[in-house]
């Protein structure tokens, strides 16, 4: 039996919690949370398993109960948490990203050298049927020598310029809290890591001047086009969770989304990678959903978007077959389509066997590192060079 302790209890703590329940050799032996009025909330309204609680990670650490300690906290928070787990001996899991600023992204990597334990990155998205398929197609070499990789996303990201994430000092940006998930396949199919990055963007629909505290209190709700009208049961959720808490630390998940941000609402950015790849990736959070990724090769290019769902449609240049159209099995909706349940049964085989299948802390900085210098990019309007924000060596 694996024994997790969970720091944080939040959206993506509880899902661990319920995602853990269905894997018999895994067991949620305490959580940590600071604010103890939201973590009794949290516990009621999602039906904890019973587990020892702390208001602090130094009191789990020194508890010794755990065998591997999730990170699961707000994005500004993972630095230090990592450097304690290991320095006390953990293995660690952070969910993405794994830091916000090249400074934290040094300490932690520079911490993960000096420790032998093993350091998993929860890009999820790489256990998607879909990407594996990519990977194995490229691999392969359908299409070649991989030249070009590309990706676009849209979404209706209003829900991020409600919380924390609208601060740059608490998320480095949407790109890197929301982006380095796409990042990271980008980075995994090219198999490289960034030399150069180049990035415009900006606002266009959130922020501005607005001061409501939140639709519960704004006197245009009936006319904001995002005005968050909730059921009595999602109302109480918010209440009991968020509101009362919030006279402890402050925290919230109820901002206006035109009041003030410094962190943009769409990216267009160009990534250089040392094996000679390119690469392009645009992120708009004021869109619909599409959602579009492809790699060209000098023998053919492949294409995957959310107009032709579970497939990809491979072109070759040369050879009697210049089409074929790849099916990927659908997912179920839970649990981010199932990818976390294979993620946690990779963590138990990577513990059992000593040999790591998850990916790693050096991937996390590879993916945190582009948005890092995207946000750089966009403020001073040149290109960044890597090896000017950490020592190349650390992700190379």
């Amino acid at each position: 039996m694996i024994n997790v302790g969970i720091v944080g209890t939040g959206d993506r703590g509880t899902s661990f919690v319920k995602a853990i329940e269905k894997i018999p050799e895994m067991k949620v032996v305490a959580i940590v949370d600071t604010n103890p009025v939201r973590m009794e909330a949290v516990i009621r309204h999602h039906n904890y398993p019973p587990c020892e609680k702390f208001t602090s990670i130094e009191e789990l650490l020194d508890k010794k109960i755990a065998d591997i300690i999730f990170i699961t906290t707000p994005d500004w928070t993972h630095s230090d948490l990592i450097i304690k787990c290991l320095k006390k001996g953990y293995h660690v899991f952070c969910d993405k990203p794994l830091a916000i600023n090249q400074k934290q992204i040094f300490e932690i990597l520079k911490a993960s050298n000096e420790s032998d334990k093993m350091k998993f990155m929860g890009f999820n998205m790489r256990y998607k049927t879909l990407f594996r398929k990519m990977k194995e197609i490229v691999e392969n070499e359908e299409i070649g020598k991989v030249l070009i990789g590309w990706s676009s996303s849209s979404y209706d990201g209003n829900g991020y310029f409600r919380r924390w994430h609208k601060f740059r000092e608490k998320s480095g940006g949407l790109i890197v809290h929301k982006g380095c998930h796409t990042i990271d396949i980008l980075n995994w199919i090219i198999d490289s890591y960034p030399v150069e990055v180049y990035a415009k963007g900006g606002l266009s629909v959130f922020g501005g001047n607005k001061k409501w505290e939140g639709c519960h209190k704004c006197e245009e709700i009936n006319t904001c086009p995002y005005a968050r009208k909730l059921s009595e049961k999602d109302e109480k959720l918010l209440e009991d969770i968020y509101i009362k808490a919030a006279v402890i630390d402050g925290y919230t998940r109820n901002y206006c989304v035109f009041a003030p941000t410094d962190v943009y609402d769409h990216y267009l950015v160009e990534i250089t990678y040392e094996n000679g790849v390119k690469a392009s990736f645009v992120e708009v959070f004021f869109g619909t959903g599409p959602f579009f990724m492809g790699f060209i090769g000098d023998k053919g290019e492949i294409i995957t978007d959310s107009f032709i769902k579970n497939s990809i449609i491979l072109r070759k240049k040369f050879g009697e077959e210049r089409e074929k159209i790849f099916k990927v099995e659908s997912e179920i909706k839970e649990f981010h389509g199932g990818a976390d349940l294979q993620m946690l049964k990779d963590i138990i085989e990577s513990l059992n066997t000593g040999k790591q299948i998850l990916p790693g802390f050096v991937e996390g900085a590879r993916a945190a590192i582009i948005g890092i210098a995207a946000m750089i990019s966009i403020d001073t309007g040149k290109p960044v060079q890597i090896k000017d924000l950490i020592p190349i060596e650390l992700i190379s």
